[in-house]
């Protein structure tokens, strides 16, 4: 037991260290500010749209080990640790399609799970007298090319009379040096109807269940602090601070399944078909700059960033499934080996994103 509470809290602090490192490379993110509030949020939707729909399907898997509800005051503890899949077309997104004010060099700009490197150039003009000005110019954050992303946490399930089986999940709030904190908890429930269908009564290996759950991830991370001389412009504030820029992601996930299982005595096997819903709320903390032109000398204008121009707590956004929709379906499917009361499973989701999970950890029936 000691050795696996041991690789649960490695595998926790190697997914807060993955998701730190990969901010940490984004400290250009703040970037998509400097144009405007009306810009970054069209931007940062679509950029990170790929990580908010992996940690939301992370959170919809791992909830059972089999399609068996745990006899009354029956329980397991299990450490699990989902992985989601980004697609391919989640990659890239197309600036052409959102209403931006920015030009920019090539309309395909990278998304949080797309390759490192620099995406496209932006730039913002203003015209003084017929003649275009540069206002502000910056390179497109990269991608840091994350093909999993991992969500660990413990799940524990109590047996209730009446072939109810009530399970909780929690992950305790770790953090990665300065850079990023991540805490989630989580509740759910599991029925057995198989005890309503006669022909299923009569098959005792036979598993007919329904599940919901719903998990709770926060996520906080430090951002590199942007200032107008990063920028290339004037700071002719007064009351603006720039320290203290930071990202908060709060990632909501429901889902509702109908399993099917034979539950042996070594090894268990279980199918499910379901819908997930989930819903990620980002915010951006802190003063930012946005550079406006300073042309109180038509002939030398400049950039520069005053207090009318800064931004404070200016992003609020809100992404929802992969295609937008309330929600999307899932099919799960899984098996699970029993070694007196140890057990060990692996399990794989088909959906918009799709999920690996594996897990270990105690049950008693």
């Amino acid at each position: 037991m000691k050795k696996t509470i041991r690789a649960f809290i490695l595998s926790t602090g190697l997914s807060v260290l993955i998701l730190g490192t990969g901010f940490g490379q984004l400290a250009d993110i703040s970037k998509m500010l400097s144009g405007g509030v009306n810009d970054a949020e069209l931007m940062l939707t679509e950029y990170l749209r790929p990580l908010a729909n992996s940690l939301g399907a992370n959170l919809n898997g791992g909830w059972y080990n089999s399609a068996k509800v745990h006899g009354t005051l029956g329980f397991d503890v299990t450490f699990t640790v989902s992985a989601a899949i980004a697609p391919d077309d989640a990659k890239l997104y197309d600036l052409g399609t959102l209403a931006l004010d920015a030009l920019y060099s090539d309309p395909i700009a990278p998304t949080f799970s797309g390759e490192k490197g620099f995406g496209p150039t932006m730039s913002y003009e203003e015209d003084i007298l017929g003649t275009a000005y540069e206002v502000l110019r910056y390179d497109h954050p990269a991608g840091v090319n994350l093909k999993w992303m991992p969500s660990p946490m413990i799940n524990a399930g109590v047996g209730l009379p009446k072939g109810f089986e009530i399970i909780g999940r929690w992950m305790p709030t770790v953090k990665y040096k300065d850079v990023a904190s991540a805490g989630l908890w989580g509740i759910g429930v599991k029925h057995d109807i198989g005890q309503w269908i006669p022909f299923v009564k009569r098959v005792p290996v036979l598993d007919f269940t329904i599940h919901y759950g719903y998990t709770n991830l926060n996520l906080n991370t430090g951002l590199t602090t942007l200032t107008p001389e990063l920028l290339g412009a004037v700071d002719n504030t007064t009351n603006a601070d720039w320290e203290g820029q930071n990202f908060d992601l709060v990632t909501q996930g429901h889902t509702a399944n109908f399993l099917v299982g034979a539950t042996l005595p070594v090894v268990a096997f279980y199918g499910g078909i379901g819908i997930s819903m989930t819903q990620s709320n980002l915010k951006m903390n802190g003063y930012y700059p946005i550079p406006t032109l300073n042309v109180d000398d038509p002939l030398n204008p400049y950039s520069e960033v005053t207090d009318a121009s800064a931004e404070q707590d200016p992003i609020d956004i809100e992404i929802k499934n992969s295609d937008g929709s309330t929600s999307a379906p899932r099919y799960n499917v899984g098996m699970r080996f029993k070694f007196t009361v140890i057990t060990l499973h692996f399990d794989y989701t088909y959906a918009n994103y799709s999920v690996v999970t594996v897990g270990f950890g105690v049950s008693l029936r």
